[in-house]
């Protein structure tokens, strides 16, 4: 009987074992970008040339952007939602009371969990 329990142990620890490995499709490349022959490609976001690029995320030059609302210029802006003087403005979708609302935009922050 012991000897059924180890075996049944064993073949189900093997089982689920045989997950999918991988990236899924929508999140590979079709290269490797730490390769270092595709370093230095155009798209690569890592490419020590694109640093300073406009559209790159990764700019620190963007951090002061006025369309920024992470900006520290920007902090008080009146149209900016992470305001705190907007926090209970009906328009912004941060606001505690549009969390069930079905027409804010996107899923509003929840501070309460």
């Amino acid at each position: 009987m012991r000897a059924l329990f180890i075996l049944t142990a064993v073949l189900f620890s093997f089982g689920f074992a045989r997950a999918e490995t991988g990236f899924d499709e929508q999140y590979e490349r079709d290269y490797n970008i730490f390769n270092p022959l595709n370093q230095y490609r155009a798209d690569n976001p890592l490419n020590p040339i694109n640093a300073y690029d406009p559209k790159n995320p990764l700019n620190p030059l963007n951090q002061y952007d006025p369309g920024n609302p992470a900006n520290p210029i920007n902090q008080y802006n009146l149209n900016n939602p992470f305001n705190p003087l907007n926090q209970y403005d009906p328009k912004n979708p941060l606001n505690p009371m549009n969390e069930y609302n079905p027409t804010t935009p996107f899923h509003p922050l929840s501070r309460s969990r």
